[in-house]
């Protein structure tokens, strides 16, 4: 007895026709086998912990596959035997959406093929020919979640940055105090005595002379720090929640296209081109409008 097995990590869209060719393929596979007949058996997993099994693929695409009883996971098992037979000699299974643990015990969902067959040659075949069933019904699902995963990392670290850098611009650092004045307040303070009213004066003046500093030269450039991250901040936050959006719910792992899941996906295809739209375009917006900002900060700041 001889058992071949393969398994596919990556997501797929399975509609009527193609899980018909499929079912063809492995009759047409079984029927090389003379003096057997075949039995088919489609265990169908639906969300809510049911479950039901079929002897028809016609009962299977007859399902509503609704919102509530949704089809989250499909096993076909076509098999062939002679009369009187203890068990079958001739074994095809294909199961879509099996889980998976990994190393990392995270559950993936695979398309796992097993063929048993006693013989020789004929468990290789019929892999290979149900194999290429299986490749059509491939979805495009990995490249996109990449780089819907890169522009999150860099528009979260670019949206933190900017909360960081309006959060030290905001607070006046050392309380107005450069470097060379902390050195001279912990000069008086290692005397280890009570400040006097002139030791007070001193540091008030070293605090007033800062500000008014501040306040003649560098107003301007204080404002447009103030101001200008709130131009990236929006569009930021805007961008991350499209992200998100677009992985959770417009990229799916397994399609199974009939019955209510048609209008499902449908929906999901254009819920994802309209957020890339609104990704593409607020970038856009949000870049030039920091640049125009910039640009008239140092304009004023050069004419005031």
């Amino acid at each position: 007895m001889k058992q071949v097995q393969k398994e596919y990590q990556k997501a797929f869209l399975l509609e009527p026709t193609k899980l018909g060719r499929i079912v063809d393929t492995i009759h047409h596979r079984l029927a090389d086998n003379t003096n057997t007949s075949a039995h088919d058996t489609f265990e169908v997993f639906l969300s809510g912990n049911r479950r039901e099994e079929l002897t028809s693929l016609d009962d299977v695409l007859a399902l509503d596959n609704s919102r509530r009883q949704r089809i989250n996971r499909l096993l076909i098992l076509c098999t062939a035997s002679a009369p009187g037979a203890a068990r079958p000699e001739h074994e095809v299974q294909v199961d879509f959406a099996a889980p998976k643990v990994s190393h990392d015990n995270s559950v993936n969902k695979v398309i796992a093929i097993s063929v048993r067959s006693e013989a020789p040659g004929w468990a290789s075949r019929t892999l290979s020919e149900v194999e290429e069933q299986i490749e059509r019904t491939g979805l495009r699902r990995g490249q996109p979640l990449g780089v819907l995963m890169l522009l999150f990392v860099v528009g979260a670290t670019l949206l933190l940055s900017q909360f960081v850098f309006v959060s030290d611009g905001a607070r006046p650092e050392y309380m107005w105090l450069h470097q060379s004045d902390m050195a001279r307040i912990q000069n008086l303070l290692a005397q280890h005595r009570t400040l006097t009213d002139e030791d007070a004066r001193e540091i008030l003046t070293m605090q007033l002379r800062n500000v008014a500093r501040v306040g003649s030269w560098a107003r301007p450039a204080t404002a447009s720090r103030e101001q200008s991250p709130i131009l990236l901040i929006v569009p930021l936050v805007v961008v991350l929640g499209c992200i998100m959006v677009l992985m959770i719910t417009c990229y799916p792992s397994a399609v199974f296209f009939w019955g209510d899941e048609i209008e499902r996906y449908n929906s999901a295809l254009q819920r994802r081109k309209a957020l890339w739209g609104v990704i593409i375009s607020v970038t856009v917006v949000g870049v030039l409008s920091k640049l125009l900002f910039e640009w008239l900060s140092v304009w004023l700041a050069r004419h005031s």
